[in-house]
């Protein structure tokens, strides 16, 4: 079932409207038929009982001679009557609410008393005969035969919703009898109500869609904006637009944006600084390294003081973060990373790419060369080799960048620790440049700003993999 429903919010909330809007219409339109039935089985009821009452006062009231003509002057499809003496209905002990109201209301308009006046209301699948009609209409009144007793099969194209039986004493003591038929309302699963539903959910489909369209767009544009965000923290700022709510989300979101950017900044300014102010006492210290008389102290001093500048030159590479500054364009991935294999290949290290066919994708170049050139020198450093290759449709149709060296690879838990700044699993490995634990943290900076990821795992067969992915 959850594989049915909509992934998307903008979907989940126009199927939720949809449906509910759907189940409280259909419910309403039960309860409005049903009393709708009720009313008009009534109004019907009543109607046929005002005619009925008009023929019975006319008989009452007329020469007997005149009966007879006038009884078959009023006969019709939907109602049949006939002239007895004896009542065609015995009362029920038990008398439905609509057929006492029919009752009283015939009792009225005949100025009748209670017990002159029987009726029996009930659905019309097919009437059954009445004993005592058929007895009174066959005593003395058989020349009305020809007429029978209603049936539906009579009025075949009559929507019968309901028979109204009726018996009415008349002044002389005889008993009038009536059977006829009242219409039938229209049901809940009519024409106007199949329209009427499907016109509700056309119009409950536009505006949904109108409407969520509108609230969840927002949502969109900010999901936009953290993603630009998390690439560039330069990225232009929301435009503060629309409900007050959306205005005051757009309003703090900018003011984070412009925090980190502070932030960002003034970290680059500090390390600057501090860099800055470190390469003069650097500097000092190599020329009064110059006069020291042992030659092997003089080296050692030297070298410790080579290292103390590669760290500072890390620090600053990392600090800057050029791949943020850096402008995007689009270039050949199998070129770029080929040509950077080629050079270390060159160098005399165990460089090995896998050629594939050109791939066109719009990164930071000088960035994600660096990055690349930092996985392949672990690789190399720690792995005893390296091998290159590239993969299309990684993470979610994007390319990846892939690199396996040989070597023991890493424990389960340092696989997150090692992207972490001056962090080193081995604290005995030498220093130098890539070698003061910021190469990883640069990639996944590169990888940040390019709007991807990186990740290290352990082959089955020995050795680490790492995995560089971005959008093309």
């Amino acid at each position: 079932m959850r594989r049915l429903l909509p992934k998307s919010l903008f979907g989940q909330t126009v199927l939720v409207l949809l449906i509910g809007l759907t189940v409280s219409h259909l419910v309403s339109m039960a309860v409005y038929s049903s009393d709708r039935v009720e009313v008009l089985t009534l109004s019907g009821g009543e109607e046929t009982a005002r005619r009925i009452a008009s023929i019975a006062r006319l008989i009452d009231q007329v020469p007997p001679e005149w009966r007879d003509r006038i009884l078959d002057t009023v006969q019709s499809p939907t109602l049949r009557v006939a002239l007895g003496g004896d009542g065609a209905l015995v009362p029920q002990p038990s008398e439905d609410w609509r057929g006492g109201l029919i009752r009283r209301f015939l009792a009225r308009e005949m100025q009748a008393a209670e017990g002159d006046v029987v009726v029996r209301l009930e659905g019309l699948a097919e009437p059954p005969v009445p004993s005592g009609m058929m007895n009174s209409m066959m005593g003395g009144q058989q020349r009305h035969m020809h007429m029978g007793w209603f049936s539906p099969r009579m009025v075949e194209d009559w929507p019968i919703g309901a028979a109204l039986q009726a018996s009415v004493r008349l002044s002389d003591g005889q008993w009038l009898n009536f059977a006829a038929a009242i219409p039938d309302p229209p049901r809940l699963w009519s024409a106007p109500a199949i329209l009427s539903l499907g016109l509700m959910v056309v119009t409950v489909v536009a505006f949904s869609l109108w409407a969520v369209r509108r609230l969840t767009g927002p949502i969109r544009t900010f999901a936009q904006a953290a993603d630009r965000l998390g690439r560039d923290v330069k990225a232009p700022p929301l435009a503060e637009s629309g409900p007050v709510e959306i205005r005051q989300a757009a309003r703090a979101f900018n003011g984070m944006q412009a925090r980190l950017r502070r932030l960002v900044e003034n970290r680059t300014r500090m390390l600057a600084a501090i860099s800055h102010d470190l390469r003069t006492p650097i500097t000092q210290l190599r020329l009064r390294a110059e006069f020291i008389d042992d030659v092997e102290e003089q080296a050692k001093t030297l070298a410790t003081l080579e290292d103390m500048e590669a760290m500072i030159a890390s620090t600053l590479t990392f600090a800057r973060d050029d791949a943020l500054t850096e402008a995007p364009r689009t270039v050949d991935l199998p070129a770029l990373v080929g040509s950077l294999c080629d050079d270390l290949a060159d160098a005399g290290k165990p460089v090995f790419f896998q050629a594939t066919e050109k791939i066109a994708v719009t990164c930071r170049p000088a960035a994600l060369k660096r990055a690349v050139a930092n996985l392949v020198e672990n690789a190399v450093k720690y792995g005893g080799c390296a091998r290159v290759s590239i993969v299309v449709g990684s993470g979610e149709g994007g390319v990846a960048i892939v690199v396996e060296d040989d070597g023991p690879g890493l424990p389960i838990d340092e696989l997150e620790n090692v992207f972490a700044p001056f962090y080193r699993v081995e604290k005995s490995r030498g220093s130098g440049p890539g070698g003061v634990g910021l190469g990883l943290s640069i990639v996944q900076a590169v990888a940040d700003a390019h709007g991807g990821r990186v990740r290290l795992e352990n082959r089955q067969e020995g050795g680490l993999r790492a995995i560089l992915e971005f959008p093309r």
